[in-house]
């Protein structure tokens, strides 16, 4: 109405501001690592692709170490927050679901942006600071998944064939990724299914029937 003062929006504060463009740069950069590989993991792919110039980058990130410290940690918490609402640990408890719950989890690790940060963990074999980095995220991701295992299943998980059989499928799962860009996903899909029933038999005696 005629008479009425505008209603005026609230501009981010400059504090508000710096963590919405290092969010954005996060971001970037692991859609970067997804598209182009750890290759194309350039600062100045980064800053394009955030649409911000090199220098606004390198305000926030003054070395490439930080900006992959940052975006490792906000790849793994999204992976795990991924995982925890797609895989449906509790039907574990069910013979007859093992091995729909173990065709969730695959299907979890090799997604595309679960392939582009397990290309991280291949560059820490080069780049120890990376290594520090991705060492305190799998301190993170594995006190996430037991504590989530323990809830679920309280008397098991005190046990330390459980805690190893959750380790024996993550660091399965793990290393047939490596595999894909050597033989294929198709061969290594072929792969995963041969060794499933071996998993399922040691759920079986780890979980009963």
């Amino acid at each position: 109405m005629i008479g009425e003062k505008a209603s005026t929006v609230r501009r981010p504060t400059r504090a508000e501001q710096r963590v919405i463009t290092q969010r954005a740069l996060v971001d970037a950069a692991a859609a970067c690592l997804v598209d182009a590989g750890y290759a194309g993991l350039t600062t100045r792919a980064v800053a394009a692709r955030a649409g911000v110039a090199q220098s606004t980058l390198m305000h926030h990130f003054p070395t490439r170490e930080a900006l992959l410290t940052s975006t490792v940690t906000g790849m793994a918490m999204r992976l795990a927050d991924d995982a925890l609402e797609e895989i449906d640990l509790a039907a574990l408890r069910r013979p007859d679901q093992r091995e729909a719950v173990l065709d969730q989890a695959w299907r979890q690790f090799t997604s595309p942006f679960a392939l582009g940060a397990a290309q991280l963990w291949v560059a820490a074999w080069n780049e120890p600071e990376l290594a520090v980095t991705l060492s305190e995220v799998e301190k993170r991701l594995g006190g996430i998944i037991l504590a989530t295992a323990a809830a679920l299943f309280p008397v098991e998980a005190s046990t330390p064939r459980f805690v190893a059989l959750i380790d024996t499928v993550v660091s399965l799962m793990c290393g047939l990724i490596t595999a894909i860009p050597i033989s294929g996903q198709q061969a290594v899909d072929a792969r995963w299914s041969a060794m499933k029933p071996i998993l399922l038999d040691a759920a079986t005696l780890v979980l009963g029937q």
